[in-house]
């Protein structure tokens, strides 16, 4: 006799409901990653690189939503679908998140760009800089590209990825060791990466039912007839000069505020209080950009 808990017709629509929700967020996120994946390629980047910093991604969202995810191999495995070996490599450097990883690369890229340009010798060959304080050592160096960032940490990180060793004279020397190729800049690839970031944390934010307060503002429009040739042209200038004076406009109204501000501080004796040392203080902005696809792309709903 077959005694197997017999499922109910709800049990199946619920069921149904939630393979296709799964199912729509798969080939969301598949559309998404798109464009990125074709940008990735074409810079040199293979499967297995974006699969590590998928990975990656997933330990340091695990770590966030659940933080015993970062105090446990076995949690971080069961949480993220990781092996247990990758859970326990990925957690031994969790504590590096990917915005902190990829500003200390970006400075990596300068401080090598700089060093190539303002310190080199005959024939442009990089100049083996001595480390104690002075005109074209390394500390002046750092100094130039990295602002107050100590000298010695900053030498420790260009060891750590093999870019720079130390000469028997104790000098530090830039390696012949390739570090970034293709021709975008480090900054430019780290604006890409903030752009696309600070979009898809506003769609996030707005989808999460369980968020706190109001629906953030994102908005957009597009044309449901394509443009071609003058029309083409001057909506592309009107939406590159309305969307310039729209951003100005947000920008002196800030400014006009914290004159403002600043202004009754000084009335009133108050001491200085920075504002990012306020409980509610946020970094916030908005961006605003251009987009076109071609007639033979799947048109939205």
């Amino acid at each position: 006799m077959n005694l197997a808990p017999r499922t109910s017709r709800f049990d199946t629509l619920v069921s149904s409901v939630g393979d296709h929700v799964r199912a729509v967020y798969v080939a969301a996120f598949r559309n998404l990653m798109l464009p990125i994946v074709r940008m990735a390629m074409r810079h040199g980047l293979s499967h297995d690189d974006l699969h590590e910093a998928l990975r990656r991604s997933i330990a340091e969202c695990a770590k966030d939503l659940h933080p015993s995810a970062a105090t446990s191999d076995s949690q971080l495995a069961i949480l993220t679908g990781l092996s247990r070996p990758q859970a326990a490599r990925i957690r031994a450097t969790i504590d590096v998140g990917a915005a902190e990883e990829l500003s200390n690369l970006t400075l990596i890229g300068r401080l090598i760009a700089g060093w190539q340009r303002d310190f080199s010798g005959p024939y442009g060959v990089p100049k083996e800089l001595p480390l104690t304080p002075g005109e074209h050592t390394f500390p002046d160096l750092v100094r130039r590209i990295a602002g107050r960032r100590p000298p010695s940490d900053v030498l420790e990180e260009l060891k750590k990825v093999g870019v720079v060793e130390l000469t028997k004279s104790g000098r530090a020397k830039l390696t012949n060791r390739p570090y970034i190729t293709g021709r975008l800049r480090p900054e430019s690839v780290e604006r890409m990466s903030w752009v696309i970031r600070d979009l898809a944390e506003t769609l996030d934010y707005n989808l999460n039912p369980d968020r706190e307060g109001p629906a953030r503002f994102e908005r957009r429009m597009y044309t449901h007839e394509p443009l071609s040739g003058q029309l083409l042209a001057g909506f592309r200038l009107l939406a590159k000069d309305e969307g310039q004076a729209f951003l100005a406009r947000l920008d002196s109204w800030l400014n006009e505020q914290l004159k403002e501000i600043r202004k009754r501080r000084r009335q009133s004796g108050a001491p200085y209080q920075p504002l990012s040392d306020l409980p509610d203080a946020k970094h916030v902005g908005v961006g605003v950009y251009w987009f076109e696809k071609d007639t033979l792309d799947a048109e939205e709903s």
